[in-house]
Formats: C-alpha cells, structure tokens, sequence
C-alpha cells in the first residue's frame, strides 16, 4: 500500500488540495493561511510546495501530508482518507483480500438502491397529495425546509410504489431484499417494507444512505418507529444518526452531545447545535462510543428525563466503563468528572434536562436554556450515584449493598487512590454505609484476571539492518509487531535524551502512521498480539499493510537478541533525526518569511527553537554513535 499512497501523492499537489479548503497566500517559496484548525489572528499554517507538507505553527504544532491534512479537516481515519484521496487523484484501489462479509461490488450496489430510494421518498413527501399529513406532521414538529433538505426526509405511500420504480431502475428482487426495502412474508409473496410513514434515511459517517428509520403516522400504527432490518449495510450497533453532519463540528469543538431520537437531532442541527447525534437503540454501544472517541475528547449524555431514559443513560455508562476499562483504566478527577487515560481519552458528563422536556421541547422552546444545560453538564459521579438513589426512600442493608454492588464498578475504577477514596466517600454518605467496606468491594471488583501473552517461539539469527528512509520505516515498525515491548526501551532512551515518546509523526508514509497508530492501539488490551489486534479491530487497508511489513521482514528473522534490540533502537534514533531535520528545514522556510516581513521579535522567538532543534539533533547524534559503538563491540 505505500506504493499506492506515493502515487495518489504524485497525482494530488499539496497546494491545489489545500486551497479547496482555505485561503493560501504566496510567502517566498511557500504558502501561508490562517490555520483552519484553531482560531487564529495571524497566519500560522504554512504549506510547503518542495516537500508536499504542511505545519501550523501555531497552537496546534501539527504537520503532515495530503492524507493528515484530510484526516483532521473531514474527520477521517487514514483508510477512509485514502479511498477520498484516490477517487479524487484517479488511482484504483485494489480490493481488500477476502477481509469483509459482503463483496465490494454488491456493497456499492446497495448503497446506490438506498440512495435511490431515499431520492423517490423525499420526491413523495415534496410532490405527493397523499403526503399531505407527513407535511403536516413535519411542520406540527416545527422542522423547517432546510432542514428537511439537509436530512432528506421523505414519505411511504399507503401503496407503496417503490420497488416498482426500483425494478424500472435495473434493481433486482434480491438486491431490494438485501438492502432491506422489500420483504419476504411467511407465504412466500413480496411486499414493500415500508406504508404511510415519515422516512428519515439514516446514513453513516461518510454520508452514504444504509437504511431508514420510519416513523408512524397515525396513533394505532405499530410500532412507532421501525428501521431498516440488519443487513450488509445497516447495523444500529455501530451507526450514530446524523454523526455525517455533525462531524466536523464535533471536531472542531471536541465535544459531542448524545440524544436519544431522530426529531432531537434535526431539531438541534436547526437550531444551530450541529455537534448533536442520537444513538441508534436504547442504548449507547461500544462500536458508536469508539466512533466518536474519534472525534470528541468530551461526550455529553443528554436522554430523556424519564425512567426509560435515566435507564438508558445508566447503561451507556456501564458500556463506556466496560469498553474503556480494556484501553485502560478510567480515571475520575477531584471534581467528579470521568476521563480515560488511555488511548479514548473521553470525559463523560450528563445533561439533566427539566422533568417534562426531551431534547426536541427544550431546544424548540429555549434554545439559550439548551446551551445553559449542555455548558453545566454534570460530573458523571455526581449523576450516577444521584439517578441510583433516586426515588428510593428507607434502605435496607440488602437494598444499600445492591445499590453500592451496581454503582461500584462505574465510579470506582481509577488510577489514583485519593480519587478513588474521594468518589466512593460521596457513595458512603449518600448510602449512609461503612466506607471501608466499600473500599474492599471496590478493589475486589478492579482486580479483573487478565490472558496471559502468547509466548513466541526462539526466534533465529537476526539480518543486519541496512534499512534507509522509508525501508528503515518499514523496519523499525516490522520489529515492534513482532518484539512490541521495544517501544518502552525506545521510550526510555527517548525520554533520556529530552525526546517526546516515538509517534506516528515519526513516519513520513500515511499508510506507516496508520500502522503505528493501529500498534499504539493494540498496546491498550492483552487478548491479542498486537498483529492479531490489528486484523481483529482495524479497517482491512492497515491490517493488509501490517503483513506486508511482516511479509518484507519475516519474523523469523528479527530475533529479539540484545544485538537486534540495540540495532533497532540505532534505527528509532536515527527516525526521529530525520524527523529534526525536516522540522528544521521546514523553519528555515518560516525564518526566511518572518525575517522578509521584518518582524525581528517573532524572528528572534524562531531562532530560539531552532537553536533548541540543533542542540537536540546534536544530543541525539552523539547517542546514535553510543549506539553503534556498543552494537560493534557484541
């Protein structure tokens, strides 16, 4: 795959791609723009044409290529850049081997039928007379034109029509079944799945249709809302509606709120609160809170106030605590807020929205009253112990040890003893229950078992490492498939020398980034060898690159020997001088523009980091050579 990422790169300049995004403006040999990922008063973001990068210099210190560029801009993962990027440099990506459940081709067939459909849905509801209720409905719901547009909302007939003008449309029974719109009675015959309902077409991250949520019109019409059935396509599990829309806005905020229904996201969009998304079932699962841990350093909790709605907060709760417990332990600040140290790094909070009011009320009726709530949301201790005592008057003992059994597990897994003593203090008095047998259930309940590691076999005499430029890339990560415990050696040596830990800023290749940020990944559980994490957990591009570094440096020849470890950390050392090195050149373009435009006091603040650059990559010189003087005397 790196060849393919080196010819879309070839295909796609660095300049062009940019300006579709920003303002560039010529400075000397580059190219500078306020920097589209803070806000800013003075350009910081600079391009540079020679080497096909990018860097702020600003408060974000972030750089990179083509694909870093549109993986932070569009809210992308690396596989999902590089199928954009090659659409649009018309390079043709191989398919993946045998790596998902459904071919490519039938995959892009039924996402055309649902697109498809949801265009003939939205023609009824705008054009019908029969559709004169679904209008009525929408606007009793005070949902605007735009909004209807944006979201593409539409309307099943009473006799539907629509597998009619599929089949006019090259559409096969079979497709129409698979994608979910037709249905097969019991008897054999064949009818459409959907009549006399509100068509909302839920799609993905991406913005492709996969399915639709359709909501009753009439009082006796069961159920209320049906949604497409599980298919290659449509799997509540893992969808969050309206997260295309919200992305980027959730990006830039770091902040996305989670609501329970449909009406609750498009009312939110419309009035302006477009980092809003509805989990797609009663309750939050783990494959939709790793797809916005992507996005949002913070998720805000905001269901309904009722029963089912605490219940099904208190759930989304236990799964984050279970799913982040496996990255890595969660950890609750003085203040009661959760945070996860580990590679999710997600605070949860929660909305406690008036008795009476869903998201869709309240923001309809105060929109400033919505941003109040959301702006306080509460610390998740706070709200856990308060929804688990709500409503209860005396307790028995056996009632209080349930209630401390169910609460435990939430707010007591956290790295720092103080905390933990502090959090399970507010259980004990809201309990009125003995502190320190909270404490002894709360580390019994922490000591989880954990799967042993595989134990490899000896692995055989080392090659000698000969690996320049991105073939050294390719070494380097090869190694830590195999050897994964070298990146605390590599650390250590890094932390000894002033050196920030190895990172995927290291690599010059995006699909090598993936790669590495794909073993950082792994890093975080115990079930797997890291390369078996990536073929489990990883889009089928990166975990295809995984064994195509393996397959170039089989394993069998990196034997883990002191003489491999010390040549391989050589190898890191020498990474992260080129990383130096084209962090200097690429101030030396800024020095030259700062020094033209006469600002002697930020020319003066640059040459001071760069001065700080050439003392590291001198320390680091005089390490490398420490290195390969002890690799000689083995």
């Amino acid at each position: 795959m790196g060849s393919v990422t080196e010819e879309i790169k070839a295909r796609i300049d660095i300049v062009d791609l940019i300006s579709d995004y920003v303002t560039l403006k010529k400075a000397g040999r580059n190219y500078k723009a306020l920097c589209p990922f803070h806000s800013e008063k003075t350009p910081s973001f600079f391009v540079f044409p020679e080497t096909q990068t990018w860097r702020c210099f600003g408060a974000c210190n972030e750089g990179g290529d083509i694909f870093t560029f549109v993986m932070k801009h569009e809210g992308m993962d690396f596989p999902e850049a590089l199928r954009f990027l090659a659409r649009q440099a018309g390079v043709e990506l191989k398919p993946s081997r045998g790596r998902t459940s459904a071919p490519k081709e039938e995959i892009e067939r039924l996402s055309e039928l649902l697109a498809e459909a949801a265009r003939w849905f939205h023609h009824q509801l705008l054009n019908s007379p029969e559709a004169a209720g679904a209008r009525a409905y929408i606007a009793k719901r005070g949902l605007e034109q735009a909004t209807i547009q944006a979201f593409m909302l539409g309307y099943a007939p009473r006799r539907s029509r629509l597998s009619a003008h599929l089949r006019a449309a090259g559409y096969t029974t079979h497709e129409m079944l698979r994608a979910g719109v037709l249905t097969e009675r019991d008897d054999g015959t064949l009818r459409d799945r959907f009549f006399h309902r509100l068509m909302i077409p839920i799609r993905d991250r991406n913005g492709r249709t996969v399915g639709f949520g359709a909501r009753a019109l009439e009082p006796d019409q069961v159920p209320k809302y049906m949604n497409s059935p599980q298919g290659p396509l449509f799997d509540k599990s893992k969808l969050l509606f309206g997260l295309d829309m919200a992305r980027r806005t959730i990006r830039e905020q770091e902040v996305a709120v989670i609501v329970e229904g449909y009406m609750d996201v498009m009312q939110a969009h419309q009035a302006g609160f477009t980092n809003v998304v509805a989990q797609m079932g009663t309750a939050l699962t783990e494959p939709q809170l790793r797809q916005l841990s992507r996005y949002a350093d913070r998720l805000i909790l905001a269901l309904d106030p009722d029963a089912a709605g605490v219940s099904a907060t208190m759930r989304g709760l236990e799964v984050a605590s279970q799913v982040l417990e496996k990255e890595k332990t969660p950890v609750f600040d003085p203040g009661g807020v959760m945070r996860w140290s580990g590679r999710l790094g997600v605070d949860f909070r929660v909305v406690v929205l008036p008795e009476g009011n869903d998201p869709d009320d309240l923001i309809r009726q105060s929109p400033e009253k919505w941003r109040e709530l959301v702006g306080n949301a509460r610390p998740v201790v706070d709200y856990v112990i308060e929804s688990a005592l709500r409503g209860k008057g005396e307790l028995t003992a056996q009632e209080k040890e349930q209630i401390a059994r169910q609460v435990l597990p939430i707010i007591s897994a956290v790295e720092s003893h103080l905390q933990r003593r502090d959090n399970i203090q507010k259980l004990a008095r809201a309990l009125r229950i003995d502190e320190a047998t909270l404490m002894i259930w709360a580390e019994r309940q922490r000591q989880l078992p954990r799967r042993p590691r595989r134990v490899k076999e000896p692995p055989k005499q080392p090659k000698s490492d000969k690996t320049h430029g991105p073939r050294r890339e390719a070494y380097i990560l090869a190694v830590l498939l195999v050897h994964p415990y070298l990146i605390y050696r590599a650390n250590r040596r890094l932390r000894e020398l002033g050196q920030p830990p190895l990172s995927d800023d290291d690599f010059t290749l995006a699909s090598y980034r993936a790669v590495f940020r794909a073993f950082t990944s792994a890093l975080g559980q115990d079930e797997y060898d890291p390369i078996d994490h990536i073929h489990r957990n990883t889009d089928p591009w990166v975990a295809e690159e995984a064994d195509a570094l393996l397959a170039d440096f089989p394993p069998d020849s990196l034997p883990g020997d002191e003489k491999m470890a010390l040549d391989w950390t050589a190898g890191v050392l020498r990474l992260r001088i080129s990383a130096l090195k084209r962090r200097l050149v690429e101030m030396r373009y800024l020095q030259e523009e700062i020094e033209a435009a006469g600002d002697l006091t930020l020319a003066a603040d640059q040459a001071t980091i760069m001065q700080q650059y050439t003392r590291d990559l001198g320390r680091l010189q005089k390490a490398l050579s420490s290195e390969l003087a002890a690799i000689r005397h083995i």
